[in-house]
């Protein structure tokens, strides 16, 4: 639950208005782009590297990778700190990060600069974003053929899935990514971008906030007609409360058609290679 929590909170925050790859530190190293040492902070960037060949590559990733190959690397930091104890002894060539260019603390730029960490600053908020940072991490990685091959797939993915829901009417669903049904899926977000994909409709779409919370009365009031429930890697006590939840809701039409599902895969809250599969999931539940 705390994981699923910071990793949106990483996602929503520092991802909201962040421009174009912003290099913020140059380094003095003439390292082979294939060759170079990477650091990430960013889960989502981490597992695109991974999804393209990059596990090598990787030195140190961020306090939310829970990926069973990244268990041995040290990690780094988060949104609100860098381990630059850490950074000084591994020196990576690059280090990934998510922060909007006008709230890039001075500090980090300098900092990573003097320890010649070139900065690569990613923008993942929609669903495109994912597939033009693909291509960024494999410049960074020297990966480019992997990271072509990875978008195509990624999108012959998407297409697969859109053609198999086409066959079944449209349905409208909310996605929530707390067990109490409080945290929402809005508009504007990789997530709702998901939909068309599934054919579905956002039945939060009118919220405003990409991420909005919202409280019981106004989950009847929206009438989802199937609800998608995100915990990540969530121990049973965690599925266990969010079940009580959704019983005790008969009057949402989800409910009451038993159409409230659970989804607890690894990926399901990060923007990363695997959104395919998400896509999947959900189709194949709606079906």
């Amino acid at each position: 639950m705390f994981y699923s929590r910071c990793l949106l909170l990483l996602i929503a925050t520092c991802a909201i208005a962040c421009d174009r790859a912003n290099p913020s530190a140059s380094t003095t190293r003439n390292t082979p782009a294939n060759q170079r040492r990477i650091a990430s902070l960013v889960p989502a960037a981490t597992d695109m590297l991974i999804g393209m060949g990059a596990r090598e590559q990787l030195v140190a990733v961020s306090n939310y990778d829970t990926a069973p190959e990244l268990k041995a690397l040290p990690r780094v930091g988060d949104y609100q700190m860098t381990d630059w104890e850490m950074l000084a002894r591994l020196r990576p060539d690059a280090m990934i990060i998510q922060i909007a260019p006008e709230r890039l603390p001075p500090a980090l730029a300098r900092k990573a600069g003097e320890l010649g960490i070139q900065l690569e600053n990613v923008k993942i908020h929609r669903l495109p974003d994912v597939l033009e940072a693909m291509r960024q991490l494999g410049a960074i990685a020297g990966r480019e053929t992997e990271a072509r091959a990875a978008i195509s797939g990624l999108q012959a993915r998407f297409d697969e899935v859109r053609k198999s829901a086409l066959t079944r009417p449209t349905v409208r669903i909310m996605i929530c990514r707390e067990a109490d049904g409080r945290e929402v899926i809005g508009p504007n977000n990789y997530l709702d971008d998901l939909l068309p994909y599934v054919n579905a409709t956002n039945a939060c779409a009118n919220l405003g906030s990409a991420y909005p919370s919202i409280d019981r009365e106004t989950i009847v009031k929206l009438a989802p007609e199937a609800v998608f429930v995100l915990l990540p890697e969530a121990p049973p006590e965690t599925i266990a409360r969010a079940k009580h939840f959704w019983d005790s809701l008969p009057e949402a039409p989800a409910v009451r058609n038993q159409k409230v599902f659970i989804i607890t895969d690894r990926h399901a809250l990060v923007p990363g290679s695997h959104l395919g599969d998400l896509a999947n999931m959900i189709a194949e539940k709606l079906r």
